[in-house]
């Protein structure tokens, strides 16, 4: 009778202890980082421009613009209809990168070019990076001065 009981705790004791090491209880930031199906995201679009002024704070007007990938040199300027160009123009305000660019926790090192008669006026780099849901500025200032 008295063997029952001991049994009983031997198993109760050995079923806790694999329980312990059956749950996945990862402390490791990466998993916790990528896994981003129940992460809850707003449906706000996301979109990082630049501000380009002169000396007095009046928006630029440029002829066009570039972003560029500085590590393997792709172009990744965002495509503008012509509306949202001159909106751009009149604003001195130019995309740079928006949410659906990049991949989930993918960073990006941008450089953004901006031309006024086909001659290059100003330059930033930026590295931009994404989480779950939205597109972030890691580094960079978006106000320049022309």
């Amino acid at each position: 009778m008295i063997k029952l009981p001991k049994l009983f705790i031997v198993v109760l004791c050995s079923l806790s202890i694999l329980s312990q090491f059956s749950c996945n209880n990862d402390d490791d930031d990466d998993d916790a980082n990528t896994n981003c199906e129940n992460i809850a995201c707003t449906a706000i679009f996301i979109r990082i421009n630049v501000s380009i002024t002169d000396e007095h704070q009046n928006p630029v007007a440029l002829d066009s613009f570039k972003v560029i990938n500085r590590i393997d040199g792709t172009d990744m300027t965002l495509s503008l209809s012509p509306s949202e160009l001159s909106a751009a123009k009149e604003l001195g305000q130019y995309p740079l990168v928006e949410d659906g660019v990049l991949g989930v926790h993918q960073q990006r090192h941008l450089q953004f070019k901006g031309f006024i008669n086909n001659q290059e006026v100003i330059y930033s780099n930026y590295t931009v990076g994404m989480d779950c849901c939205h597109v972030s500025l890691v580094s960079g200032s978006l106000q320049l001065t022309l």
